[in-house]
């Protein structure tokens, strides 16, 4: 499969997942919106939770390239807040991407191939955020320690996620709350 095919159908799969929610998920809604046929769908990712567990990967992957790709992530501490800040924006792919994670965040309260695929997709994305903690606790000295920090500051956006996407907060007041967190914490 090509870089574009894979990249159409875990798209369309966070696109199935933002219109219809975890509940409302088919796989012939992500076929029919990728392009393709189900049998490919089942030929590269086996079944529906592993296409579940490669759309959580595509959403952690794109946000570390919003962020790699910000002119502002000239230091650790900004390419940290500029990851974070990632999570929340205008762009509707930046919107499907965080109703995918929520809701599938949500189904691994109840199946257990999905909580382990949160869980490591989890651990990947606050293994980025306390390697960026460390980086900047080196840069500007101190003895903050990353990895409570990394947990604190990705349990924020978490839960400011599913503020932003009900309606509760902006996505600029959100951002403008991870900014304050980083600083907050000498970052």
């Amino acid at each position: 499969m090509t870089n574009d095919a894979r990249e159409r159908i875990l798209t369309a799969c966070e696109q199935t997942i933002a219109r219809a929610g975890i509940r409302g998920f088919r796989m012939q809604d992500v076929a029919s919106t990728a392009g393709v046929s189900i049998g490919l769908l089942a030929y590269h990712f086996g079944d529906r939770d592993g296409l579940l567990q490669a759309a959580l990967d595509h959403v952690t992957e794109r946000a570390a390239d919003r962020a790699t790709h910000s002119a502002d992530a000239t230091t650790a501490a900004t390419h940290l807040a500029a990851l974070l800040c990632s999570e929340f924006g205008r762009d509707p792919e930046i919107r499907a991407g965080s109703i995918a994670w929520n809701e599938l965040r949500a189904l691994a309260v109840f199946e257990p191939a999905q909580a382990a695929a949160v869980a490591r997709s989890t651990a990947a994305w606050q293994r980025t955020v306390h390697e960026l903690i460390a980086e900047a606790v080196l840069d500007r000295g101190g003895d903050l320690d990353p990895a409570a920090a990394a947990l604190i500051l990705t349990a924020l956006v978490e839960g400011l996620s599913g503020r932003w996407l009900t309606g509760q907060v902006t996505a600029e007041e959100a951002q403008v709350s991870v900014r304050e967190a980083i600083r907050g914490l000498g970052l």
